[in-house]
């Protein structure tokens, strides 16, 4: 017996018609009856009295259309379990993220996430600082790799690691030929500087270090983003100061050199809900603390 002969009884059972019946089942007419047939030579007792003018249920059949209802609801709902089950593996992990952790952290991490939670869907977002926090208390992201500060109390952070600013020349540049750049020498230099509201806490930095020790900067250009801040060094439209990641992306035209004086120094921070507490999430953590402590042991 298979879930296809209940389901023709019930379709007969509540049509008392076969012709309605196979119309319902879009089956032809006499193969519904050979089905009945031998659904009622399985169980050894007729389910249906037929006649020209009707079709009614015989006392076997009345009992076996209730035990048939029951079967077939208790086979839909393992169907829907099973399916809840499978949607429920494929779980989503949202990150949002700064540059800087899509060049040092992300080629680490996320192949070591993958092959820990295979069933994981990663979903990365490249978002500016000022917009994480906001997506991470909407739940728009579960993870944010992102710059201080961090004003929320329902956000847990950590610091992922510290780090320098370096200088941005065009190749052509004077400065060029200097192994390391005293700050005093960029008094008057040509700038290209990144906008308040795209790189937040980067900016802050660059600026207060720039008061603090009286250097007078000729901004000539402000960038919406890192590579249009590169490309304009690249093009020779001025130096730029920014976090020492960006030296994977630069090309021949640039030239990155360390100041001869302590840098500015920026961090990146990871920051989650407080009341997040899936094991992906932990496991993202996990392999971040990895990474860091063995880059702080190196």
């Amino acid at each position: 017996m298979e879930l296809r002969h209940l389901r023709y009884f019930l379709a007969v059972a509540d049509e008392l018609n076969f012709t309605r019946a196979a119309q319902r089942l879009h089956t032809a007419q006499p193969s519904l009856s050979q089905q009945i047939r031998d659904l009622e030579d399985e169980i050894g007792a007729q389910l249906f009295e037929r006649s020209k003018r009707k079709v009614e249920l015989t006392d076997a059949g009345q009992v076996f259309m209730a035990e048939a209802r029951l079967t077939l609801a208790q086979a839909d709902r393992a169907v829907s379990r099973a399916r809840q089950a499978a949607q429920q593996r494929q779980k989503t992990l949202t990150i949002g993220f700064v540059p800087a952790a899509e060049v040092k952290l992300f080629p680490v991490i996320l192949p070591t996430l993958r092959m820990r939670f295979p069933q994981l869907n990663v979903v990365l977002r490249s978002m500016p600082t000022l917009e994480q926090e906001d997506a991470l208390l909407k739940g728009d992201i579960d993870m944010a790799f992102m710059r201080a500060p961090i004003a929320s109390p329902e956000l847990s952070s950590e610091v992922v690691f510290v780090e320098p600013f370096i200088l941005l020349l065009p190749a052509a540049h004077p400065l060029a030929a200097l192994e390391r750049v005293p700050r005093a020498r960029l008094n008057g230099e040509a700038f290209v500087c990144t906008y308040p509201q795209f790189s937040g806490r980067v900016y802050d930095v660059v600026e207060e270090y720039c008061a603090e020790h009286h250097i007078q900067r000729n901004v000539v250009q402000q960038a919406s983003n890192i590579l249009l801040n590169l490309n304009l060094v690249s093009m020779g439209m001025g130096c730029a100061l920014l976090p020492a990641y960006v030296s994977a992306l630069t090309n021949e035209s640039i030239c990155c050199r360390p100041l001869l004086e302590e840098p500015p120094s920026v961090e990146l921070m990871m920051v989650w809900r407080s009341d997040n507490h899936s094991p992906e999430l932990a496991g993202l953590r996990e392999l971040v603390h990895g990474v860091f402590a063995a880059a702080h042991h190196e």
